[in-house]
């Protein structure tokens, strides 16, 4: 009897282990957005294939593969971030197997390094930045909105079309300037997460973000509320998107749609708010860490690049030419 209690014990044990490893993997599985995942899940099938080709395994992989990856990546000219978007997909593939990862080795990082400094050497990263959505540009938008456009089909837009599309449209990039969101920060907003204030002022609360999972609560402008308020249903539901939209590369469409009608010219895009609002809070005097902070970044890196040309309008030799007479 005592061997089958033993028993019994052991599998009443066996069981509740499963149980908790299926939350455990179930929690693992929500730590991260599902475009996280889907991007890991795209940067690793990538990978399998490129290691099938070789003929070198990919799980586990040894760290010369995945250095030899990377730098494979590098040299038909891919940019930095893609590179990196190939190592966390690899470390996290390996770790959700219980593997430990190969990204972490010295001869990887030294690969990463080696990387890095030949993009220093060719001027920066490969990938063109997008243009800056600046106070000027913001303007030529809120001028040319509403004008009717004519369809690829040759049919002109009512007017009646144009004042709803060119109100949600000046929303759209007034928000993503003031509290410099990211494009699926921006599909991402719903009513709920807006509080106007007294002063004419008002709150957004983001949830989540790219980088985070904590919730940010951004300030925004007497500009921007009036064009969120324009927008703004009679009863709107807590939960319904504010800008009608459920993806940021719609988001992005519609920002480089209308810079081209504004006639500001191509290079625009979602990521085109953001920039723009810290070059103009660089050229405002406003410092870096203080961007850091407005924008969420949790590396100096990305706004120093952004705002480099306002920062240099402000150096040394800048300030020597403006103070002669």
């Amino acid at each position: 009897m005592h061997n089958d209690s033993a028993v019994a014990l052991i599998q009443i044990k066996d069981i509740l282990a499963a149980r908790h490893l299926e939350a455990v993997a179930a929690a693992i599985a929500e730590s991260q957005r599902p475009s996280t995942r889907k991007a890991y899940t795209a940067a690793w099938k990538r990978f399998q294939a490129w290691a099938q080709r070789e003929g070198v395994p990919s799980l586990p992989a040894e760290p010369v593969t995945v250095a030899a990856y990377l730098v494979h990546r590098d040299a038909v000219g891919l940019s930095l971030a893609t590179l990196a978007m190939d190592r966390k997909a690899i470390s996290y593939f390996h770790r959700r197997a219980g593997i430990p990862t190969p990204t972490a080795s010295e001869g990887v990082k030294m690969a990463i390094a080696g990387v890095r400094n030949r993009a220093a050497e060719r001027g920066g990263p490969r990938r063109r930045q997008a243009r800056g959505l600046r106070e000027a540009e913001l303007k030529a938008i809120t001028d040319t909105a509403h004008i009717p456009r004519v369809y690829p089909s040759g049919r002109m837009e009512s007017p009646g079309a144009a004042r709803t599309r060119g109100a949600v449209d000046i929303a759209i990039v007034s928000v993503m300037r003031d509290a410099l969101l990211r494009r699926q920060e921006a599909a991402d907003l719903r009513w709920s997460d807006v509080e106007f204030r007294a002063d004419r002022s008002s709150r957004v609360t983001i949830r989540r973000s790219k980088t985070s999972n904590k919730s940010a609560v951004l300030y925004l402008g007497v500009r921007a509320t009036a064009a969120l308020k324009r927008i703004r249903p009679d009863s709107p539901i807590p939960g319904a998107r504010v800008f009608g939209v459920r993806r940021g590369r719609t988001i992005s469409a519609r920002i480089a749609t209308v810079c081209r009608e504004a006639g500001l010219g191509d290079g625009f895009s979602g990521h085109s708010p953001r920039v723009g609002m810290a070059q103009d809070l660089a050229a405002h005097g406003t410092g870096l860490v203080a961007i850091m902070n407005a924008g969420r970044w949790k590396s100096e890196r990305m706004p120093a690049y952004y705002s480099r040309g306002e920062a240099a309008g402000m150096g040394a030799v800048a300030r020597y030419y403006g103070g002669i007479r």
